[in-house]
């Protein structure tokens, strides 16, 4: 029997056997298939030959303020606090160490973002995976029986990876509202491509927060930017437990950089909304997809295994991402990121081919 393996680790082992072709299709990982504004680039290398740059100094404390202002005015003034790390892992593992202690519990609906169980494991805490229904959606009358005393976190990813779906607005204040003792985290990485956010809950209630990043939409997964909007109270006591300059001083020039570039992100996303539907109605003629609000798709390419799919690709020289490893998603089911046209139609040949 076959064992699945993460997919990022069977990216090297092909890299390293030399079986990708040259030239390769990554989508995999819901990178911007239109990579960084320019903007950016002309930013960063401007800094640098001008002074205002220096890779020899430590990050300046102004420049995570200066920041904080920008992403304050893209997310709505007077939403909470901001708080900044090395991407959403890096936020993610700093609140975690907050709020979870030896024993304490965390609710995961599953399957979803694989990093949300490991740092509660780390910290000593317990995850209570509560499973998401037969097409993937969540409720809160799911998770509501397997909240205890010992509730601490309940991680909501909308969009959800790797199925794409968002839960409704009623259904969060049900959450938060049944579990005042538990901190309720609203993982919005793809809510670019998404048509609503739940960020304003943060103003309304104690216990949430809403992350975000500069990964996906903004095309800068490469420098690790994320932040979150916090309720007021927990901003001291994050600014304690987060490592020092966790951000580098090239990535927080290039996420303002990315902020300010309002065209660039319009481009990103519109690229994201005009290819999702081409790429959903060509891929159903031949497999189930489900509806996705994200910069991918989630396919279930049964009574085939996920690896036999992706292997095909990969001999394409087309990088997917194999779900075997997301707790409870089963064996049958690859993510595609939406990339250009011109991949997305080749994506779409080779499984026709395959099929």
């Amino acid at each position: 029997m076959r064992v699945p393996v993460r997919s990022s680790l069977r990216e090297i082992e092909e890299y390293k056997a030399g079986k990708l072709v040259k030239g390769a299709i990554k989508l995999s990982s819901n990178e911007n298939p239109l990579g960084p504004s320019p903007e950016v680039i002309r930013e960063i290398v401007e800094s640098i030959e001008e002074g205002k740059l220096n890779l020899s100094l430590y990050p300046w404390e102004r420049n995570e303020e200066e920041l904080r202002d920008e992403i304050l005015s893209y997310v709505g003034a007077g939403m909470g606090n901001i708080v900044i790390g090395a991407g959403i892992d890096g936020v993610l593992d700093t609140l975690v160490r907050i709020f979870i202690e030896n024993g304490d519990e965390a609710l995961i609906p599953v399957p979803t973002f694989s990093l949300y169980e490991s740092l509660v494991k780390i910290a000593g805490g317990i995850p209570e995976y509560v499973k998401r229904r037969a097409d993937f959606s969540i409720a809160a009358k799911d998770l509501l029986p397997t909240c205890s005393e010992k509730t601490k976190m309940v991680f909501i990813s909308s969009p959800n990876s790797p199925t794409g779906n968002c839960i409704s607005e009623a259904d969060v204040r049900a959450i938060i509202e049944s579990m005042p003792k538990a901190m309720v985290v609203i993982d919005e990485a793809y809510v670019e491509f998404a048509d609503s956010s739940l960020v304003n809950l943060v103003r309304e209630y104690e216990n949430v927060l809403v992350l975000r990043t500069f990964s996906k939409a903004f095309g800068l997964a490469g420098l690790r930017v994320g932040y979150a909007i916090i309720p007021e109270w927990l901003a001291s006591h994050y600014k304690k437990t987060s490592i020092p300059f966790s951000v580098n001083s090239v990535a927080l020039t290039a996420a303002m950089a990315a902020l300010r570039d309002k065209e660039h992100l319009r481009r990103s996303v519109e690229l994201v909304k005009r290819e999702r539907p081409f790429l959903e109605e060509n891929l159903q003629r031949l497999f189930k997809v489900y509806p996705s609000k994200a910069n991918f798709l989630l396919v279930d390419v049964s009574p085939r295994k996920a690896y036999e799919v992706y292997d095909a690709l990969m001999k394409s020289g087309i990088i997917v991402r194999d779900c075997s490893s997301f707790r409870g998603a089963g064996d049958s089911f690859i993510r595609i990121s939406v990339g250009t046209r011109e991949q997305n139609e080749k994506v779409v040949d080779t499984l026709k081919s395959f099929c």
